[in-house]
C-alpha cells in the first residue's frame, strides 16, 4: 500500500477520506435505540457531539473508553494524520490503533410484551373447591425503559456491549426478543400463583381487577434486571389477562350454575352421573361413567351410595307388632298392616330397560319415557 493510496476504511469519512479532523454525530433516525457510527479509527483531537436525550460510548483499542453525556466533546486517540497513514502502510491500511463511537438514544420507549406460552393454573373455584379444574391464562402489555448505561458500573459496562455484540444497531424489536423469555417466566410464577390463592376464595373471571396489584409487585423484579443492560425501568403495565374458555372449563361451569337452582353441588354431580350412566350402559357401564367426571371416586362404590341419596324414598314408620288373637292381628288377615312395598334398584330398572331396547322388545320412544320417569325421581 502505497502513502497516497486510498485507504478503504476511510470511505465513509465526508469526501471518501480521512480528514485531519472529524466531526462525528448522529445521522441515522431516532426510532433507533443504538447504532455504531460507520466513521471509525478517526484521528486524535476530531469532535463527538451528542444531542440531548442522547449518549455516545467511545471505544478504544476493544475497551470502552468513555461514556459521553450531551454536549461537545473532542477526543485523543493515537492516530495522528499522516504519521498514522505511514505506519498502516506496515498493516495493509488496517489502523492498530481503534477507536469507534456508539450513539446511544437515552428517551423512554415503550416496548410490547406478551407471554410466549399460555399460563397454566388450577382454578379450585370452579372444581367446588375439590379439585383443580386446569386452566389457561394469557397476557400482554407493554414496558417503558429508557438507556442510562452507567460508566463506573462495570458490570453494566460489561453487559452492554455484549448486548451489542457485533450488531451496529438495536431496536425496539430487540429489546422486546431480548426480554420476552425473562418476562413469560416471572409473569408465570407470579400471576400463576396468586390466581390460584384467588380461586380457593372466589372467582378468578374478574382477573381484569388484578392487573394493577400485578404491575406493582413485577416491576420490582424486573428492576434489577433492566438495570444489567444499562436500561432504567420506568413502568411495566399490562394490557390485559385472559382466560382460554375450553369444553373442560364450561362442564365445570354449567355445574355451578346448576347447583345455585338446586343448592347442592353434590346433588348436581349425581344427576351427571346417573344420566351418563343411562345414555352408555354398553360402554363401560359405570365405572366408565364415574372416571369421566374426573372426581377421583371409585365410580362403582359411589353409584350406590349416589343412586340411594337420589333415588331412595323415606321409610314409611313401622307398626309397632300386634298380638294374635282377639284384639290383634286377624286369623285370615293382615288386619289393616299392609306390607312394606320396597323401591326398585334404579341401576337395575335402567339395565333392563336398556336390555329390552336392544332386544327390540320396547321402542326408543318407550324407552326415553322411562328414563325420564326414573330421573324425575331424583
Amino acid at each position: 500500500m502505497g502513502l497516497f493510496h486510498r485507504n478503504e476504511s476511510g470511505a465513509n469519512f465526508a469526501g471518501g477520506s480521512k480528514n485531519v479532523m472529524e466531526s462525528i454525530q448522529r445521522t441515522t433516525d431516532t426510532n433507533t435505540l443504538i447504532y455504531l457510527d460507520s466513521r471509525v479509527d478517526f484521528n486524535t483531537n476530531s469532535v463527538i457531539e451528542v444531542y440531548p436525550n442522547q449518549q455516545a460510548i467511545f471505544v478504544k483499542n476493544g475497551e470502552l473508553y468513555g461514556v459521553l453525556p450531551p454536549g461537545r466533546h473532542e477526543v485523543k486517540n493515537e492516530n495522528y494524520p499522516i504519521l498514522s497513514r505511514i505506519r498502516n502502510m506496515l498493516t495493509g491500511g488496517i489502523s492498530s490503533f481503534t477507536c469507534q463511537v456508539y450513539f446511544v438514544n437515552t428517551n423512554e420507549q415503550n416496548v410490547p410484551w406478551g407471554t410466549a406460552s399460555a399460563i397454566e393454573i388450577q382454578d379450585y373455584f370452579l372444581g367446588n373447591g375439590i379439585i383443580g379444574v386446569p386452566t389457561l391464562i394469557r397476557g400482554a402489555g407493554e414496558f417503558r425503559v429508557c438507556f442510562n448505561v452507567k460508566e463506573d458500573d462495570n458490570a453494566c459496562v460489561q453487559t452492554f456491549m455484549k448486548l451489542m455484540g457485533d450488531k451496529s444497531t438495536y431496536t425496539v424489536n430487540d429489546l422486546s426478543m431480548l426480554f420476552r423469555a425473562q418476562i413469560s417466566q416471572e409473569i408465570s410464577d407470579l400471576v400463576g400463583k396468586k390466581l390460584e390463592e384467588i380461586s380457593m376464595k372466589r372467582s378468578i373471571n374478574a382477573i381484569s381487577s388484578q392487573l394493577k396489584d400485578f404491575s406493582s409487585e413485577l416491576k420490582p423484579r424486573f428492576d434489577e434486571l433492566f438495570e444489567d443492560y444499562g436500561l432504567e425501568l420506568v413502568n411495566f403495565s399490562f394490557y390485559n389477562l385472559t382466560i382460554d374458555e375450553t369444553e373442560e372449563r364450561k362442564k365445570y361451569l354449567d355445574r355451578l350454575i346448576a347447583a345455585a337452582h338446586t343448592g347442592s353441588y353434590d346433588k348436581v354431580v349425581q344427576q351427571e352421573l346417573l344420566e351418563n350412566v343411562s345414555l352408555n350402559l354398553g360402554a363401560g357401564g359405570v365405572a366408565a361413567a364415574g372416571a369421566g367426571l374426573g372426581m377421583g371416586m371409585a365410580a362403582g362404590n359411589a353409584f350406590a351410595q349416589m343412586a340411594s341419596t337420589a333415588f331412595g324414598q323415606p321409610q314409611q314408620p313401622q307398626a309397632p307388632p300386634q298380638p294374635a288373637g282377639f284384639g290383634g292381628q286377624s286369623r285370615f288377615g293382615t288386619g289393616g298392616v299392609q306390607p312394606q312395598t320396597q323401591q326398585p334398584d334404579p341401576m337395575e330398572s335402567l339395565t333392563k330397560m336398556k336390555q329390552m331396547l336392544d332386544a327390540g322388545l320396547i321402542t326408543q320412544q318407550i324407552y326415553d319415557a322411562k328414563v325420564s320417569e326414573i330421573m324425575s325421581r331424583m
